[in-house]
């Protein structure tokens, strides 16, 4: 369970992810067609842009054309006798050359990173113990952008800021806009756990193979096409057979 609240009650919060985003056009055989593909698609979480940005290549180096802070519909005050304060969010933000805080970036690295930029989800997110959130790029999207992909444990880790995503603009664009609703990344939860890999024996790949041949006959069309190979096809049964996780956003 991910449990999130806004920095500003009217802004969006996390939507289920689509199994299409583009419908393709006319013909058969179209990537989104496929049900492991539309199902990876669908899977978590979407951070969408709260507002338009217009981010411009001036030079050798990036800008927000119209920068953006806005302040908190709530208000702290870090002690019971003092006034509270609504609190400040910049929306877009670039690394700094030259920066000590909140790390140290030497020119170096300054030079690699340059065309990232760190975009406010105006969201503070938190989840069930072991349950950490992977934010990532919106699979299968080709856009002049990417989300940087990286492992937040918010189950531990209560942060005292919303969390933002880290894209990585394509300078050869020179412009590039980001309209608000547009998803910026993805939220997957997954579990903290111990994960392993090993070689099925010869055995439990006989076992394995068999029964791959058995749901063929089982399940397979024979396709005039294939007929003398013995191919057989497996169209919309897939499909019909698949368990697709559910994402929801409960009021």
């Amino acid at each position: 369970m991910i449990r999130f609240a806004k920095f500003r009650q009217e802004l969006f919060g996390p939507v289920p992810g689509q199994e299409i985003y583009h419908k393709p056009g006319k013909g058969k055989g179209w990537p989104e067609e496929c049900p492991p593909i539309r199902a990876a698609n669908a899977f978590g979480f979407d951070m969408l842009a709260n507002f338009d940005l217009d981010f411009r290549y001036v030079g050798d180096t990036w800008v927000v054309k119209h920068p953006l802070v806005i302040e908190s519909d709530f208000v702290w005050a870090p002690d019971p006798r003092s006034g509270g304060l609504p609190l400040t969010q910049e929306y877009a933000w670039f690394w700094q050359k030259g920066q000590t805080l909140p790390h140290v970036i030497t020119d170096n690295v300054y030079e690699v990173i340059r065309h990232q930029v760190k975009v406010s989800t105006f969201l503070y997110l938190e989840s069930d113990k072991d349950e950490m959130l992977l934010v990532t790029e919106v699979p299968n999207q080709r856009r002049k952008f990417r989300a940087m992909s990286a492992l937040i444990e918010t189950d531990w880790y209560p942060a005292s800021y919303p969390w933002h995503c880290v894209l990585e603009l394509d300078p050869a664009a020179k412009r590039i806009v980001i309209e608000r609703g547009e998803p910026l990344c993805r939220v997957i939860p997954v579990k903290r756990s111990e994960y392993a890999a090993k070689p099925m024996t010869p055995r439990q790949f006989n076992a394995f193979f068999e029964r791959g041949q058995k749901w063929l006959q089982m399940h397979g069309r024979p396709h005039a096409e294939g007929e003398g190979e013995g191919t057989l096809d497996i169209t919309r049964t897939y499909s019909r057979q698949q368990k697709k996780s559910g994402f929801d956003v409960k009021e």
